[in-house]
């Protein structure tokens, strides 16, 4: 016959028993009182209840999931979960050396890159798996520009946060990374860790991964690291000479974001910076780090050599690139009877920025930041001519290959004059600026320069250098084995740093 089974706090399972087995069942009961705790009871009653059911494995998985919720309840209720985290992060900590150190002897390095979500972040990554590491990119929210990460806690992250609980998530991510990953990379803005100060690293993060023994990288892309007196100092052209809203953009307050660095440079195995960042990271390692797929860019070059010039520009911030004064321009090109075309794009998909470039005459990157960004890169991996103002040929890798047409506000209307007058040695440029990325700027140039860094830096075991020292010179035979492009020369090379002055003894003209 069917009965439930009591345990003291009233009906746990239903079980069927045969008649024949009552008495027995009530004599090891009164027996079990006597001598093990009703917690015990209890868990028994239910195990034999479970048992004993023809509907057992549902019962087992339904105490499984009343399990998990149990736990659920028990981290994400805010002071449990801060402890819980706290308490798994000591405990990574304590054990990631031992972990990492078996790796390396094995030869096996895995590396994170995280957690500013910016578009070459899994680039970068698959520049370090060139070199033979594991290395994952990670992001815990993302822009519009793209979500092609390798690991996105956005959805989880949220979900913790919803409850209180942003932290401590964060904190069970960095134990985590600290027990699988060996070297670190980041941006200057953050970390694993949410920061107390603005556009900063968590110092608390900084050194768990000191105590860890991790090898750290800090970066910078432009805003985590600029400030308004350092570049206001740099020139009458400068990313704040447009800005009507600091400190919105950037860290702007120079004291604090020098002592930032500072403490950086104290900490972190290097900082790593490049073209217009340098100014504000001066300790830093000179590395240029913002790799190209060159896979889906496909070269189509400019256009036909009559017609409208097509120019295409896709600033992020019109203040930062100087788009007003390049609009000026060709609204007074335009008055005067010459024929061009102008898009602009903000806000949308990289694929979609791509699609216009490679439609276009000419690529417009910025007029007064005084160093190229990643824009350029893409317009002269599509073949296009690129215009940018580069302030030094020192922030340039091979300034003497670099086909960028270098322009501040002061030269755009003679520069695109030129353009005009020079339609036919567009292509030549582009065809240039094709090869200058493929041969400085792909994936695996990338990598030799970081396998340079982790050389200089990382103090890894032989069989690790060994490996970063045979794919370096694989590279430089591929980089060897694709030539410059010839005639592609023009009077607004960077290498010449030449301005509007010298464009009569420089330029020459089809007409």
């Amino acid at each position: 016959m069917a009965r439930f089974v009591l345990a003291n706090d009233g009906p746990v399972l239903r079980t069927f028993v045969s008649a024949g087995n009552f008495a027995m069942y009530d004599r090891l009961r009164a027996a079990s009182r006597l001598v093990l705790p009703v917690t015990v009871r209890r868990w028994l009653l239910t195990v034999w209840s479970i048992a004993r059911s023809p509907d057992r494995n549902t019962l087992i998985l339904y105490q499984l999931r009343a399990l998990s919720r149990k736990l659920a309840r028990l981290v994400f209720i805010p002071p449990a979960g801060t402890a819980v985290s706290k308490a798994i992060l000591d405990a990574a900590i304590w054990l990631s050396p031992r972990f990492g150190a078996m790796r390396l002897r094995l030869g096996r390095v895995r590396t994170l890159w995280g957690v500013t979500p910016i578009l070459t972040l899994p680039l970068k990554a698959k520049a370090d798996r060139a070199l033979g590491f594991r290395s994952t990119s990670l992001v815990y929210v993302t822009y519009i520009i793209t979500s092609q990460f390798d690991i996105n806690l956005r959805r989880p992250y949220a979900f913790a946060c919803s409850f209180g609980l942003g932290l401590a998530f964060q904190r069970l991510v960095l134990a985590w990374a600290l027990l699988r990953y060996d070297v670190f990379h980041f941006f200057a803005d953050r970390g694993l860790l949410d920061s107390t100060a603005r556009l900063q690293i968590n110092f608390e993060e900084l050194a768990a991964l000191r105590r860890a023994g991790k090898r750290v990288y800090v970066y910078a892309y432009g805003a985590d690291v600029r400030t308004r007196q350092a570049t206001l100092a740099l020139g009458r052209w400068n990313f704040c000479v447009d800005c009507t809203e600091p400190p919105k953009y950037c860290t702007c307050h120079d004291a604090d974001a020098q002592r930032y660095v500072s403490e950086l440079d104290k900490t972190v195995t290097a900082l790593v910076s490049l073209g217009d960042m340098l100014t504000y990271m001066p300790t830093a390692r000179h590395i240029n780090y913002w790799p190209l797929d060159l896979g889906p860019a496909r070269a189509s070059g400019p256009g036909t050599s009559s017609g409208s010039l097509r120019i295409a520009h896709a600033p992020n911030h019109t203040h930062f690139k100087g788009s007003t004064y390049l609009e000026q321009v060709i609204e007074k090109l335009r008055a005067q009877g010459h024929q061009i075309e102008y898009f602009k794009i903000q806000g949308v998909r990289n694929s979609q920025v791509l699609s216009l470039f490679a439609e276009s005459d000419v690529v417009a990157d910025q007029f007064i930041g005084g160093a190229y960004g990643y824009t350029a890169l893409e317009g002269m991996a599509l073949g296009k001519p690129v215009l940018s103002f580069v302030r030094s040929r020192a922030l340039v890798d091979a300034p003497d290959e670099c086909p960028i047409i270098n322009t501040t506000p002061d030269e755009l209307e003679q520069v695109l004059l030129w353009m005009m007058d020079n339609r036919s040695r567009l292509r030549l440029i582009g065809e240039q600026g094709r090869r200058y990325v493929e041969r400085w700027h792909t994936v695996s140039a990338v990598a030799t320069r970081l396998g340079q860094l982790y050389e200089d830096t990382a103090d890894f075991p032989p069989p690790v250098l060994s490996r970063i020292r045979k794919m370096r010179a694989q590279e430089e035979t591929r980089r060897n084995s694709i030539p410059v492009a010839t005639g592609w020369q023009h009077p607004f090379q960077v290498s010449r740093q030449c301005g509007a002055e010298q464009l009569g003894a420089t330029g020459t003209s089809d007409t």
